[in-house]
């Protein structure tokens, strides 16, 4: 018998993007699959959506639950009701404008070890050439300090409820990098997380609605992350967070690579440091 596993999908006024997730989830060939919609206080297109997509929904997936909030909360609010709801032992998310290939789920819990905080893949990005690995079975051991430095990981995961509840799920206060705040917690908890390199997750960089792209607000949001997780990081690491949050600030390389060189007496850091350094200004 399949594991139950629960896909949480939350929605604010993306009622056709919305559709098309949902769609995937339907499509999986996995079948033991409860969905979960959490609606951020939508307007009544949401709802109507949901109404014609009910009876669908109810005969495919093992349980099927919609709920409204009464006010807008926020994605990482929404979020943990929607895992808060959620019956199976296996998790994991779905952002309303991105959608999953057919075979996601069957695919990431046959590659599930209790051994590791989570598993996922490579996610493909609809406004990029997609590109396969060659060998499926082929993974990659991301430790603490790898998602320290950056989301190597990507925006969604496979792992188990009990392990996400532990970790008391998504941080109200972290607006952005949520994600990757998980992933820490995860891995530091219960060790390195498991990715792969075929890719079943299509994420939409393609439409314009409410993509956050300014640098300041990728400042506020890697600087929270920089302080709440400074004492798990390598001296290395360190270095690397404060590189990102000077270009966020419009810090040259050159002088960003000075600050950094000056402070370090490690000559393999100083040469990694330079060679970013260089990168960045060709």
């Amino acid at each position: 018998m399949q594991e139950l596993v629960s896909v949480i999908i939350t929605t604010h006024n993306r009622e056709d993007l919305l559709e098309r997730a949902i769609r995937s989830v339907i499509a999986q060939d996995y079948l033991a699959i409860e969905l979960i919609v959490i609606d951020d206080f939508s307007n009544e297109k949401t709802s109507m959506l949901i109404d014609s997509l009910r009876d669908q929904c109810e005969q495919r997936f093992i349980r099927f639950v919609y709920q409204r909030n009464a006010i807008n909360s926020g994605s990482n609010f929404s979020r943990n009701c929607g895992y808060a709801l959620s019956q199976g032992k296996f998790v994991t998310g779905l952002d309303d404008d991105d959608y999953f290939l057919p075979e996601r789920i069957s695919l990431l819990v046959s590659r599930y070890n209790d051994k590791y905080a989570f598993v996922c893949d490579t996610l493909t990005r609809l406004d990029k050439d997609r590109e396969h690995a060659k060998n499926i079975d082929a993974y990659r051991v991301i430790g603490l300090q790898d998602i320290l430095c950056e989301n190597v990981v990507g925006n969604q995961v496979i792992t188990t409820r009990e392990k996400l509840m532990a970790v008391g799920c998504f941080s109200l206060e972290i607006k952005q990098q949520q994600d990757r705040d998980v992933w820490i917690k995860l891995i530091a908890k219960f060790g390195p997380g498991l990715k792969y390199p075929f890719s079943t997750q299509m994420v939409d960089a393609e439409h314009s609605d409410n993509r956050i792209t300014k640098q300041i607000k990728k400042y506020t949001s890697y600087r929270k992350l920089y302080f709440k997780f400074r004492d798990l990081m390598s001296e290395e690491t360190k270095s690397n967070n404060l590189f990102q949050l000077m270009s966020f600030r419009g810090m040259s390389a050159v002088k960003m690579n000075r600050l950094l060189m000056g402070k370090k007496k490690d000559i393999k850091l100083r040469m990694k440091l330079f060679r970013r350094a260089l990168k960045a200004i060709l």
